[in-house]
């Protein structure tokens, strides 16, 4: 695989992108606001799993997010009716609720 991009770049793009701020995929990740702005900048390189926890967040392969010349978005998963249930309400949501439903899971996860 080629680079062909920074993360650091794709990163800020993908923010943009998605209309998210960095304080946003910060709530939605777990990963400290230091932390992020350091990837953000270019400074810091982040591990894989929380590579992987922004990817999630994006919707983009991790390995797109590094910069390599790979497809952007994962390859379609196929969803249980629940799932697709889920999916559905969570999208009729407005942000806040959305954040809320995100906090909610992340509380009864542990």
């Amino acid at each position: 695989m080629e680079k062909i991009a920074y993360l650091s770049d794709r990163l800020k793009s993908e923010l943009e992108n998605k209309g998210l701020s960095a304080a946003d995929l910060c709530r939605l990740t777990g990963i400290d606001t230091s932390i992020m702005s350091k990837y953000i900048r270019g400074i810091k390189h982040p591990k894989i799993e929380r590579l992987r926890r922004i990817a999630a967040v994006l919707y983009v392969t991790p390995e797109w997010l590094e910069g390599y010349d790979v497809p952007k978005t994962p390859a379609p998963v196929q969803l249980s009716p629940l799932e697709n249930d889920i999916i559905i309400n969570f999208r009729a949501c407005n942000d806040a609720e959305k954040f809320a439903i995100i906090e909610f899971v992340k509380k009864i996860r542990g």
